[in-house]
C-alpha cells in the first residue's frame, strides 16, 4: 500500500468518527504538556534549593564571622596569660585592646584554673568573679570538652550571671601539659543573632533555626526558631558549626514549585481542550476547517512575527506602532503597567503624548524624530510616564524599527518597562556616594590636623629636653642623662606613629585612578627606594615572572615597599636574606607572593599581625610602628582582595595577596 493511500485513510477515519479525532488530539497534546509541566516543576525545586542554600550561607557566615572573633580574642588572651600576675595585673588595658581588635566580642574573662578572676569590662559584670565554672552542674560538661578538644570551644546559648543570654567560648591554657585556666570570650546571643539574620532575605518564607544537643539532658534544643519545622513541607538545608556542636538550618516554609505553576497547568489543558475541539471541527466540516485554518495561519505568523521583534526589546508592556497609518496595539500589560483600561487606551489616540512627563515631552518628541529620520533600526529612551492616579513612574522604552526598502520608518515593535525602582536606587545610590566621600574627606581632614596639633608639643618636648642636656648636662648625672635620652626617644617615637597613623587613615582609593601597572617596572622602583638597605645586608631579590595589572599605582607601591621592607627588617643575623617575588593569574585575580628566608612567624600571631599597632618583637630590637601590614591590608580590601601569611619559626615567612581583575 502506498504512502498516499495510507495517508488518504487516516483522513477519511478522521472525518468519519471526529469525536474520536477530537478525544485523541486532546490526549496527545495533554501529555506534552504534561511533560513540560513536570520538567518547569523539577526546575522550581532546583531554584528553591538553591535560594535556600545561599541563604544559609549567608547565615552561617555572619555566624562564624563572630565566632572567629570570639576565637581569636581568647587566643590573644592566652598568649598573654603566660605571665598570669602581669595579665591579672594589667587586664583592664589588655582586655581592652583585645576587645577594639574583635569588635563582635562583648565580654572577656580570665580563669585561674576554673575560677574567674578577671573580667574585662568590669562595669556590670561584677557577679561574675569568684564563679567556679568546673563546679557549675549546667556547664561543667562543656568546659570539659573545651579541655579534651585543647582548643576554643563554644557553650550555650546560656543565661549569663551577670544579666542576659550568650554563648562563651573558653581556650584552655596549659602548662608543660598541665591545665591551669582557662581564656573566655562572651558573645551576647541576641546581638549575635541579629546581626546573623540581617542579610536574611523575604524572612516570611523561610524558618532559620540554630539547635544543639544538651550534654546534660541529650534533648535537642533550639535556640533561634521561626517556627516548628515540622508543620512546613518545603526544602531544608543544615550545616554543622563544630566549634560549638550546633546545627544552623534554613528552611523553606512552603513549596511554591507547583504553585508557580497553577496558571500554566490550566492553560495547558484548555490548549489542549482547544486543539481537541479544534481537531473535531476539522473532521466535521473540512471545508470549513480549511478557510479557517488558513486565516488562522495569518493570524499565528503575525502574532509569532510580533512577538519575535518585540522580544528584541523587552517582553513588559509591548506594543505595535504602524507608523503609516498610525495605528497601534498595546499588550493587556499597559493596564497593569500605568492603571488604564484597555478602552482608555485604544480610544484615546493622543494616550502616548498624554502619557509623558511635560518636561520631558520635547525631549523625548525631538529623539523620536531624529531616530525615525536616521537609519537605525533601535529605539531606546527613557521617561517619566502618567499613571492613572496621577503620579509618575520612571519607564525604559525599547523599540525595533522596521524600514521599507527606500529606508523610511514603516512600523516599530517594542516594550515599555517600569524601571521606577531602579532609578530611585540610582538616586539614593549617588546620594550615599556623596555623603560617605564628603564624611572621608572630613576624617582626612580632621586626622591632618590633630597629627599636626599632636605633633607640635612633642617636638617642643624634644627640643626643651635636649636644651636641658645641653645647657645643665656637664652638672647632671649618668641616671639623669638617661632619663632625658628615654624622653628624647619617646617623643620621637610617638611622633613616628603618629605620622603612620596618619598615612593610614590617608589610604585611599579612587577607581578613576585605575591604571595598567608593569608590576616588574614598580618593584624596581620600590628595590631602587630600599637600595641601601639592599646594599647594606647584601641581600638577594628575585624577581620572577610577574604580570602586568590594573590598580591604583601609589597604594601599591606602597604595599610592596611595606613587605619587601619587611622581609629586610626580620632577616637572621647570620643568614644572608633572600627574597623571592613571584605573580600568576587565579580564578579571576591577581595572586602574588613574597617569600623569604627570615626569622619567621609562629602560626598563632599569623591572622593578628594585620592589626593596627600590632609589634610581636620588642621595638629595641626591631623599630616600627606594627602599622606596615594594618595599611597593606587596607590596601588590598580596596582592590577587592585578601592578604595571608604563611611562616616557619627559623625557616622564613611568605606573604600572599590578591587583586581583582579588570578589564
Amino acid at each position: 500500500m502506498k504512502f498516499s493511500q495510507i495517508k488518504d485513510r487516516i483522513l477519511l477515519q478522521m472525518i468519519s468518527n471526529p469525536k474520536l479525532t477530537g478525544w485523541i488530539t486532546f490526549l496527545a497534546i495533554l501529555s506534552l504538556t504534561t511533560f513540560l509541566t513536570l520538567v518547569e516543576y523539577k526546575l522550581n525545586l532546583s531554584e528553591e534549593r538553591e535560594i535556600v542554600n545561599t541563604e544559609l550561607n549567608k547565615f552561617e557566615s555572619r555566624f562564624t564571622t563572630a565566632l572567629s572573633d570570639g576565637i581569636s580574642a581568647a587566643k590573644t588572651l592566652g598568649f598573654f596569660a603566660q605571665n598570669k600576675d602581669e595579665v591579672i595585673q594589667n587586664f583592664e588595658e589588655i582586655g581592652r585592646q583585645i576587645l577594639e581588635s574583635n569588635p563582635q566580642v562583648d565580654v572577656i574573662e580570665f580563669l585561674d584554673s576554673g575560677t574567674i578572676v578577671a573580667v574585662y569590662p568590669l562595669v556590670g559584670n561584677e557577679a561574675v568573679l569568684g564563679y567556679n565554672v568546673l563546679k557549675d552542674p549546667k556547664n561543667f560538661r562543656e568546659v570539659e570538652e573545651s579541655i579534651r578538644r585543647k582548643d576554643v570551644y563554644f557553650s550555650g546559648p546560656i543565661t549569663l550571671r551577670q544579666g542576659g543570654t550568650g554563648i562563651v567560648g573558653r581556650y584552655p591554657l596549659f602548662d608543660e601539659g598541665k591545665f591551669i585556666g582557662l581564656s573566655a570570650v562572651i558573645i551576647h546571643f541576641d546581638k549575635l543573632v541579629e546581626r546573623a539574620l540581617q542579610d536574611i532575605h523575604n524572612e516570611d518564607r523561610f524558618i532559620v533555626q540554630l539547635s544543639k544537643v544538651n550534654p546534660n539532658t541529650g534533648i535537642l534544643e533550639k535556640f533561634v526558631s521561626s517556627g516548628d519545622s515540622l508543620n512546613f513541607s518545603g526544602y531544608k538545608a543544615t550545616v554543622p558549626i563544630e566549634v560549638g556542636n550546633w546545627l544552623l538550618s534554613v528552611q523553606l516554609k512552603e513549596s511554591l514549585a507547583w504553585y508557580d505553576l497553577r496558571w500554566f497547568i490550566l492553560g495547558r489543558i484548555i490548549l489542549s481542550g482547544i486543539f481537541g475541539i479544534a481537531a473535531w471541527n476539522f473532521a466535521r466540516q473540512p471545508s470549513l476547517l480549511i478557510k479557517k485554518l488558513n486565516d488562522k495561519s495569518k493570524e499565528i505568523l503575525l502574532a509569532n512575527e510580533r512577538f519575535e521583534l518585540a522580544t528584541r526589546a523587552t517582553s513588559d508592556a509591548i506594543w505595535d506602532w504602524n507608523l503609516e497609518t498610525n495605528e497601534k496595539y498595546r499588550s493587556s500589560q499597559f493596564s497593569v503597567l500605568f492603571g488604564y483600561s484597555q478602552k482608555v487606551l485604544d480610544d484615546n489616540k493622543q494616550f502616548r503624548t498624554d502619557l509623558i512627563h511635560p518636561e520631558d515631552l520635547e525631549r523625548v518628541q525631538s529623539k523620536l524624530q531624529e531616530t525615525l529620520s536616521g537609519d537605525t533600526t533601535s529605539w531606546e529612551i527613557e521617561f517619566r510616564g502618567k499613571k492613572a492616579d496621577q503620579t509618575y513612574a520612571y519607564v525604559s522604552e525599547k523599540g525595533y524599527i522596521i524600514r521599507n526598502e527606500q529606508g523610511k520608518a514603516i512600523r516599530m515593535i517594542g516594550a515599555t518597562q517600569n524601571i521606577t525602582k531602579q532609578k530611585l536606587d540610582e538616586l539614593s545610590l549617588i546620594e550615599a556616594n556623596q555623603k560617605l566621600s564628603n564624611a572621608n574627606a572630613e576624617l582626612k581632614a580632621f586626622a591632618s590636623m590633630a597629627s599636626h596639633d599632636m605633633r607640635e608639643p612633642l617636638r617642643m618636648i624634644s627640643s626643651f629636653m635636649s636644651l636641658l642636656e645641653k645647657k645643665y648636662g656637664a652638672s647632671l648625672d649618668d641616671k639623669a642623662h638617661q632619663y632625658i635620652s628615654f624622653a628624647i626617644d619617646g617623643a620621637k617615637r610617638l611622633t613616628l606613629l603618629i605620622h603612620d597613623l596618619l598615612d593610614y587613615s590617608k589610604v585611599g582609593f579612587d577607581s578613576n585612578l585605575i591604571e595598567s601597572i608593569n608590576t616588574k617596572d614598580l618593584i624596581q622602583e620600590v628595590m631602587a627606594l630600599k637600595s641601601a638597605l639592599i646594599q647594606e645586608n647584601n641581600a638577594t631579590l628575585i624577581i620572577e615572572e610577574l604580570p602586568n595589572i590594573k590598580g591604583v599605582k601609589m597604594p601599591l607601591r606602597i604595599l610592596f615597599q611595606n613587605l619587601i621592607g619587611n622581609a629586610l627588617k626580620y632577616r637572621k643575623p647570620d643568614t644572608k636574606p633572600e627574597i623571592k617575588i613571584s605573580g600568576k593569574e587565579e580564578n579571576g585575580f591577581w595572586k602574588f607572593s613574597i617569600k623569604d628566608n627570615g626569622i619567621g612567624i609562629e602560626a598563632d600571631y599569623l591572622e593578628a599581625i594585620f592589626g593596627i599597632l600590632k609589634r610581636l618583637h620588642p621595638k629595641e630590637k626591631y623599630p616600627g610602628t606594627g602599622m606596615g601590614l594594618a595599611v597593606c591590608r587596607k590596601i588590598i580590601l580596596q582592590h577587592e582582595g585578601k592578604i595571608w601569611a604563611e611562616s616557619t619559626p627559623g625557616i622564613g615567612s611568605e606573604f600572599f595577596f590578591t587583586i581583582k581583575k579588570h578589564e
